[in-house]
């Protein structure tokens, strides 16, 4: 009751301040402000969101006048809200969320429209792209961010121009690029938990037509969850470093050329197997749920508190009134990552109206990760993951600036080649399987979009793409019985081109199912409507897809379960039919208001699962809904004010659970109905400088982390605040901040999943308890 208590209170609070602020834009009082102190809020006014620009149809515009829903955060924004990571973005975007239980395993989630299966080889529906590379692999994806100049995230179907996989949207990073005069920066960031990070930048000219610019980042901690057993090593430590080097050529006045070459490495970073101890007991739908202390669990035989294996420790069991930022795993966790990626962008001015477009780009991903699932200082429950993988994609795009039409045409080929393994193994039970599999794309598509001017204040834009993929597919299984010879092994299992090797009965698969063409067409119409220079009104249609796959159960062969294995490896490709309405107003100036409501309607959505040991991709219809409202103002000099909200009502029909009789409607992982965030920002000056205070808050109503929505997969409302004090000397040269992240520390997981019939337990990742940083960063050139 407390919990939806302040959830309410909340949620009544933003909608107050919109509303509040909304009429005090309006108001004489405030317009005669802003005519008073128009000279001084010049300066402020240059950061107002009528003035920031942005690549959402690939070409520069500003980003009150582009009818797609996006949020950006600008470098200032990322440096005063700590962005250190990729995941750090959903502190400033309330609709944005991310599933994560390890800095290598990474999947944003948009309007709810997500992917939860953990297998590398997996490409989510979020497209994520560093600055024109897209990245397929959640390890791809999973990067420390520096040195950038924005983050655009585009909520909506983005599958005409951005096209692969963009169903839910896009998030792009957009990195700062070389400059013709020498400029750069060096920071260190000292906090909790011995936190060191240093970053830096360096960017001038080599010659009059050659530009570069290099930068880099080390971040080292000794971990938050600390080890009750003497001697063990703290959990989720970071220990990684990154690079990245940009060369801007000019040959000529009509040719640019920009070589980005980017590196990030992780050497035994203890970022695996985060998870707290809760014991769980399956219910009579074989759902995992935390009985009361005194019960037992009959499905397992154990006492209360314990799980399946029999341990027990209360004082490291939230469920139970411990501290989930404590473990008694002994087992080596860590992540061994290295990623590597270079892309070459040729723009060539054909004529006076024409731009041809060209970009190359290579991917290669190391990736080995282990850990000790089951938080116990017995060696019981484990998994391992590794994969090997190399991406090549190439557009080609022609850009035509036609007077009343804006022409953007061209083609994309990709290819993906990836090796895997997996071990998902509990030697209290005597199961211990060895997983190889390997998939492969080739990829092409063509598309075609249009924004033509019909009238002085009407725009129309229409688009069309075609895809088309190959993928192929092979897997090996094996679970060794004592005595037995792997080759002979009841237990083992192959698929692939050649065919299906398993003695067991119920195999539906074929040899033509690991080599699946799967092909479609994405759309957008779109039209834009200015009734004043500071009103943009907008209604879209966008169908965006993403394409079928396998999916690999890395707890492959389990007695019995072969043939539902085997039978689920494919799905097919989600379809993603969505209408939107929205508004963008300035209401004055430093004030704006956005709006956007939205209607989805899934074909074949795909929906992760996971049925005891064997992980799964299920077809099944979806539908969603949902309200948007961004506010931004600076109704005095110096003070920034911001009110975002998203509502959501999500279903997915026709979910089995894992007692395989139960079917149910459920909401889509990770889609709370309601949630919001508030910023306060107030700049003043002094000695000489400018001293900055903030505090910002994001709350979520509660949410379930898979479509399952086992009791145990279901979190909790939350409210987290965070606040920073910041002075920056004469000119911005240098600038100091100490900040406070989880003020209050607030207790909420970022990732939960239900292991009850497998071991017993809950795998749940809690988010950071309350740090703190000190930053002193100095500029240099410019």
């Amino acid at each position: 009751m407390h919990r939806e208590h302040r959830s309410g209170d909340l949620r009544r609070l933003l909608l107050s301040t919109v509303t509040t602020c909304a009429v005090l834009a309006w108001s004489p009082i405030a317009a005669a402000q802003d005519k008073e102190h128009s000279e001084e809020h010049s300066k402020d006014q240059a950061k107002d969101s009528d003035d920031i620009v942005v690549t959402a149809q690939r070409r520069e515009q500003k980003l009150q006048d582009v009818g797609i829903a996006v949020s950006v955060m600008t470098a200032d924004s990322l440096r005063d809200m700590n962005v250190q990571t990729a995941t750090d973005l959903t502190r400033a975007v309330p609709e944005l969320k991310m599933n994560a239980y390890s800095s290598s395993q990474v999947v944003f989630n948009i309007r709810g429209v997500s992917q939860n299966d953990y297998g590398d080889q997996q490409e989510p529906p979020v497209a994520v792209y560093q600055d024109d590379s897209y990245s397929s692999s959640i390890n791809l994806a999973s990067f420390p961010t520096f040195d950038l100049a924005r983050v655009e995230v585009l909520r909506g179907p983005q599958g005409t121009l951005f096209g692969r996989n963009a169903t839910g949207g896009a998030v792009q990073f957009i990195s700062n690029q070389p400059t013709r005069e020498l400029d750069g920066y060096g920071s260190v960031t000292v906090g909790s938990y011995g936190q060191i990070i240093t970053e830096g930048a360096v960017s001038g000219p080599l010659t009059d037509n050659l530009q570069v610019r290099v930068a880099g980042t080390r971040n080292r901690d000794k971990g938050y969850i600390r080890n009750i057993n003497p001697g063990a090593p703290a959990r989720g430590a970071n220990n990684h470093w990154a690079l990245r080097g940009i060369v801007a050529w000019q040959p000529n006045a009509d040719i640019e050329s920009t070589l980005t070459l980017r590196y990030m490495r992780a050497d035994k970073e203890r970022q695996a197997g985060l998870y707290s101890l809760v014991a769980s007991c399956p219910n009579a739908r074989l759902q995992g749920e935390v009985l009361a202390p005194d019960r037992s669990c009959a499905y397992w035989g154990t006492g209360p508190g314990e799980t399946g294996a029999g341990y027990r420790d209360d004082a490291i069991n939230p469920a139970r009134g411990g501290d989930p930022y404590k473990t008694a795993a002994t087992d080596p966790s860590y992540v061994d990552r290295k990623v590597f990626g270079a892309d070459l962008k040729i723009q060539a001015r054909v004529s006076d109206a024409v731009t041809l477009v060209t970009i190359t780009d290579y991917q290669h991903g190391d990736k080995f990760y282990t850990e000790d699932g089951d938080s116990s200082p017995a060696s019981g429950v484990y998994f391992t993951q590794g994969s090997r993988i190399d991406q090549w994609s190439q557009e080609v795009r022609l850009q035509a600036d036609l007077g009343a039409n804006q022409l953007t045409a061209g083609a994309f080929a990709m290819s993906i080649d990836g090796n895997y393994t997996g071990k998902y193994a509990s030697l209290f039970y005597g199961y211990d399987p060895t997983v190889a599999f390997s998939q492969n794309t080739r990829s092409y598509a063509f598309f075609v979009q249009n924004e033509w001017k019909v009238a002085d204040r009407v725009t129309l834009v229409g688009g069309l793409r075609y895809w088309n993929d190959r993928k192929t597919g092979r897997y090996f299984g094996s679970e060794p019985s004592t005595g037995v010879s792997i080759i002979f092994n009841p237990r083992q299992v192959a698929y692939g081109s050649f065919g299906v090797i398993q003695p067991r009965t119920g195999i539906t698969a074929t040899p033509a199912d690991a080599t699946p063409v799967f092909d479609g067409v994405t759309a957008r119409a779109l039209i834009n409507y200015k009734p004043t220079d500071h009103v943009l009104l907008y209604a879209s249609y966008n169908r965006g897809s993403k394409s079928g796959g396998f999916t690999f159960s890395t707890g492959t062969p389990f007695p019995g379960s072969e043939a539902a294995a085997l039978n689920g490896i494919n799905y097919r490709p989600e379809t993603l039919n969505a209408w939107e309405v929205g508004a963008k107003t300035r209401l004055a100036p430093g004030t704006t208001l956005n709006l956007s409501a939205f209607y989805y309607d899934y074909q074949n959505y795909q929906a992760f699962a996971q049925y005891s040991t064997v992980q799964t991709v299920v077809n099944l219809p979806a539908k969603s809904a949902g309200l948007e409202v961004e506010f931004a103002t600076r109704p005095i000099r110096g003070l920034t004010l911001q009110a975002n909200a998203s509502f959501l009502d999500t279903k997915v029909r026709n979910v089995e659970l894992p007692d395989l009789v139960t079917v149910e409607d459920h909401r889509l992982p990770q889609a709370p109905s309601f949630s919001g965030n508030l910023l306060a920002r107030y700049e003043f000056a002094v000695a000489g400088g400018t001293a900055s205070l903030q505090a910002d808050a994001q709350h979520s109503s509660s949410f379930c982390f898979t479509v399952l929505c086992a009791p145990v997969e279901r979190e909790r409302a939350y409210t987290v605040a965070n606040a920073r004090i910041g002075f920056a000397g004469p000119a911005d040269r240098w600038d100091i901040a100490l900040f406070v992240n989880n003020l209050f520390s607030e207790r909420y997981r970022v990732y939960g999943y239900d292991n009850t019939l497998f071991d017993g337990t809950v795998a749940g990742v809690y988010a950071k308890p309350r740090t703190w940083g000190l930053t002193g960063t100095v500029h240099f050139g410019g």
